[in-house]
């Protein structure tokens, strides 16, 4: 995948329930010379040792967002981060669907770490665990033609999901 950026500067969209954390640090944020790191999630956004969490594991020279899905979709529709190349992170599968259920255009969806889910699961990869409605918002995201896949670390080849759904 060539991470060139859409014309809304997303480059890469994660679902991963650790948010930003080590691998995400220092290799894909780094790897995609990202300007921005976006974290997409309703309750770490209002959380104020969250934010400090999460802006401490920014690399330094990147900037970085922690907004709600709302706000984030508004951002990013209005053209906010054209110039730049965002990194977006979503804790949960549905800060993703939020941003797609509000036109944000996404190149594809990463699921890198999923496994904070209630109910029954389905396993789609070693770290990808998903119940029936983030199975659902994932395939309507699929059938709406953006790739889902799994692919944990930048330099691992990236693995299709979307006939798992």
């Amino acid at each position: 995948m060539a991470y060139e950026p859409l014309p809304n500067g997303i480059i890469e969209v994660r679902v991963d329930d650790r948010m930003v954390h080590g691998i995400v640090a220092t290799m894909w944020i780094p790897g995609l010379n990202t300007t921005r790191a976006m974290v997409v999630n309703e309750a770490a956004s209002n959380d104020p040792m969250q934010r400090n969490l999460q802006r401490m594991s920014i690399p330094a020279g990147v900037n970085m967002s922690l907004l709600a899905p709302a706000k984030a979709a508004a951002n990013l529709n209005n053209g906010n981060y054209a110039s730049q190349r965002v990194y977006v992170c979503g804790r949960f599968i549905s800060d993703i669907y939020e941003l797609f259920k509000a036109g944000v255009k996404l190149p594809r969806v990463n699921l890198g770490n999923v496994t904070q889910n209630t109910g029954e699961v389905t396993v789609l990869d070693n770290t990808v665990r998903v119940n029936a409605e983030e199975k659902r918002m994932l395939k309507e995201m699929s059938d709406a033609g953006i790739p889902i896949v799994a692919q944990f670390r930048n330099d691992n080849t990236p693995k299709d999901l979307s006939g798992l759904l």
